[in-house]
């Protein structure tokens, strides 16, 4: 659509209606990102994990492997809990194998209460029975003693709860020591600290346990639709900060007790241990990168460890978490790839995460960005889908679709989730309310335009001209190819003929003329009399319609050769015409009185087609096109150069060109090459050699008006030589 057009329709009534409409939309869908209703963020979570999959995925890393309370450690060494010297034993054996640390996947916030003393209090309460026991060393009189000295001998990790509920945290709640915090602030830049989550309550470990050894909390987020996506990398309780299992558990193979936090505009941005870094929300949670279903990292049966059926440099250097996979002990949890995931398994996850430092965030910035993206998708598509023409519709619904999701995949690919959920919202609700409101005003207007185009141009045009989404009735300047046609000699011609017969002959050429026209993509104009008058490149665009226009005019003159022989049937006469081309601007548009229209052009350029129609008896030829319309045709068609003249009226000169076709021209080459060094001559005043060369043409070619017409010209010039000659002859007639 032409910019003038576009703007147009842009300012016209239903033009007002389709921008308040795409407003409309628009504000609709910025309401609705703030709003976040839960289908739609339940639909964005899903965007998530349709996105994982299509990140690059690195390999999992060695380093995590995970210790399995399976279905075969339980059925060897009997039903969960085991006897915490069990457990000791198990960390002893793991300690043999060289890990280089510990995380326990398990809650030992109760006593052990198959401990030998635990066992005899509870018979002389429930019973009154003290029993003796003998033959036990001392140190089994206490499993969770046992388990307390086997954590002191091993780098290992105690599970702990938090739990983020009520109203305050637990005044009693002695937690134990927390990690070491280094701060780094950037300039402008908000405190973490008081912006990390804040668990009120948590189940921690005995506190015999928790002297032995560092906590870890085992939380893993649950969003809506129960998908565990992240972690929360660090906890406050009260003034203190904890780490997750995951994270503390590498903190204790670096034999590190302390954690560098980096924080900007927004808060806490980025937790770094050693020369680990991973980014972080400024809640402390990390989107955990799961590259793989349940058995991505290495699994060792816990009955394996302890009958030391493991090879001796399998477990040496790992972190080994110790978790079940059994169903039956109620940890396992949904993830993105895997409805049963093993709990145990998202702490390997985390800390594949931490050390490879692709976690996943969603930047602050994402409400900024998302509601600027909505604003702009809504008015590109209340552009297209309300002014521009239906074939743009799809291609640019999908490419502004695959535009969101290839930026949303390269944010993925850096560790940004920004969502494309809305953007295609945006278009698909924009798209459909814009495109009905089009079609109901469109089927108005297809109606209005039928009757009022069908009473001035051709069934074709009109067809062509509802399909189209542009405004014609205003007008407007635009190049044209304009085509004038003429039958020679028709006065007399009509003075040897009835009215009838007249009619007849007009009707037998004017049939096939103007199913040339339309063949071509031109628009009929005007019948006057005999002569016929068209144009082209209006009111639709036609592409190449220099080159169309031509091949009508040719194509004219090879069926005006049939129908002279039906005319000689018929009538026992013969026509000739002649047809003038010109390429130019002109303004075309609905032009008359107030009760009587017509779609027609006006402009100077008109005028020189009509004038070139005349030039064909004069220079002896069927066909005059301007130079204009030869450049317009490139090598479409060959040329005859025949004059460059100034036409009466005109200051600026014409080149004038005789189309053929180049069969035609390959035949006639050595009269074209002799014409040209003949014209060449008499161009740059050499008129006593163009007269001899052409007096050789016209010896040749005695039929040929053009060369006796310059002979002539040419002897004129040498008897009454031009002061200022350039080549240009003036027409002093019309």
């Amino acid at each position: 659509m032409p910019p003038t057009a576009f703007f147009r329709r842009l300012a016209a009534a239903q033009g007002l209606h389709t921008l308040l409409a795409g407003c409309a939309v628009t504000v609709a869908m910025l309401c609705l990102y703030v709003v976040q209703p839960a289908l739609l963020a339940r639909l964005d979570l899903k965007i998530y994990d349709m996105l994982l999959p299509l990140r690059a995925q690195p390999a999992p890393s060695p380093v995590p492997v995970i210790i399995d309370l399976d279905e075969a450690s339980l059925a060897a060494y009997g039903q969960w809990p085991w006897p915490r010297y069990r457990v000791a034993a198990l960390l002893d054996s793991l300690t043999e194998y060289g890990v280089a640390a510990v995380g326990l996947d398990i809650m030992f916030a109760e006593e052990d209460r198959s401990s030998p003393n635990r066992m005899r209090e509870e018979l002389r309460r429930d019973t009154a029975f003290t029993p003796e026991v003998s033959g036990i060393p001392p140190e089994f009189y206490n499993y969770d003693l046992l388990l307390a000295n086997s954590l002191r001998k091993t780098p290992a990790v105690l599970g702990a709860y938090a739990r983020f509920t009520g109203l305050a945290p637990e005044a009693n709640m002695n937690a134990p020591s927390s990690i070491s915090i280094i701060e780094r602030i950037r300039p402008g830049g908000a405190e973490p600290l008081p912006l990390l989550s804040t668990a009120h309550s948590a189940v921690l470990p005995l506190p015999l346990l928790r002297d032995a050894a560092p906590i870890g909390f085992t939380n893993a987020n649950a969003d809506a639709d129960g998908i565990v996506r992240e972690i929360p990398l660090l906890v406050r309780i009260g003034d203190e900060v904890h780490a997750s299992l995951a994270l503390r558990a590498l903190m204790r193979a670096m034999q590190m007790d302390r954690v560098t936090l980096f924080s900007g505009l927004n808060g806490l941005e980025t937790v770094k241990v050693g020369a680990y870094s991973v980014a972080v929300s400024p809640l402390g949670a990390m989107r955990i990168p799961f590259i793989g279903p349940r058995k991505t990292y290495p699994y060792f049966s816990a009955a394996d460890v302890l009958g030391k059926k493991i090879a001796p440099h399998a477990l040496q250097g790992k972190v080994a978490f110790v978790g079940t996979s059994s169903p039956g002990l109620a940890d396992i949890r949904a993830m993105p790839f895997d409805s049963a995931y093993p709990g145990v398994e998202t702490h390997a996850a985390s800390l594949d995460a931490i050390l490879s430092g692709n976690a996943i965030i969603i930047p602050t910035w994402t409400p900024a960005l998302q509601m600027l993206g909505i604003l702009c998708t809504g008015l590109i598509c209340t552009l297209v889908f309300g002014f521009a023409r239906p074939r743009v519709y799809l291609p640019l619904a999908c490419a502004l679709a695959a535009l969101a999701v290839l930026l949303a995949r390269h944010f993925f690919a850096a560790g940004l989730f920004v969502s494309p959920m809305y953007f295609m919202l945006t278009i698909a609700s924009a798209g459909t309310l814009l495109l009905l409101a089009r079609f109901r005003q469109e089927e108005k207007q297809k109606l209005a335009l039928r009757g009022i185009f069908s009473r001035y141009v051709s069934p074709q045009v009109v067809k062509r001209i509802i399909q189209s989404r542009e405004d014609f009735f205003a007008g407007e300047e635009r190049e044209l190819s304009i085509m004038f046609t003429d039958i020679r000699g028709f006065t007399p011609l009509s003075e040897k003929l009835n009215p009838k017969e007249i009619v007849t002959l007009l009707n037998t050429y004017f049939t096939p003329m103007t199913a040339l026209v339309r063949e071509n993509d031109g628009t009929l104009d005007k019948f006057i009399g005999d002569a016929l008058m068209a144009y082209w490149n209006a009111p639709l665009d036609v592409p190449e319609h220099p080159r169309l226009a031509v091949a009508t005019a040719l194509g004219m003159q090879e069926r005006l050769m049939v129908l002279n022989e039906q005319l000689l049937a018929s009538l026992a006469l013969e026509i000739r015409i002649g047809i003038g081309i010109h390429t130019g601007t002109a303004f075309v548009g609905n032009m008359g009185s107030k009760d009587l229209v017509n779609y027609t052009l006006i402009g100077d350029n008109v005028n020189l087609a009509s004038r070139l129609e005349g030039l064909c008896p004069h220079y002896g030829v069927g066909i005059v096109a301007s130079g204009s319309t030869r450049e317009g045709c490139a090598d479409a068609f060959a040329f005859q150069h025949l004059d460059t003249l100034r036409v009466k009226g005109k200051k600026r000169p014409v080149t004038i060109h005789s189309p053929m076709r180049h069969e035609e021209a390959q035949a006639r080459q050595a009269e074209l090459d002799a014409w040209e060094e003949a014209r060449a001559l008499y161009t740059a005043g050499r008129f006593a050699q163009a007269a001899q060369h052409l007096d050789a043409l016209c010896a040749e070619f005695p039929q040929a008006r053009l060369y006796a017409m310059f002979a002539g010209r040419a002897r004129q010039l040498l008897a009454q030589p031009p002061a200022d000659w350039d080549g240009v002859w003036t027409l002093s007639a019309k």
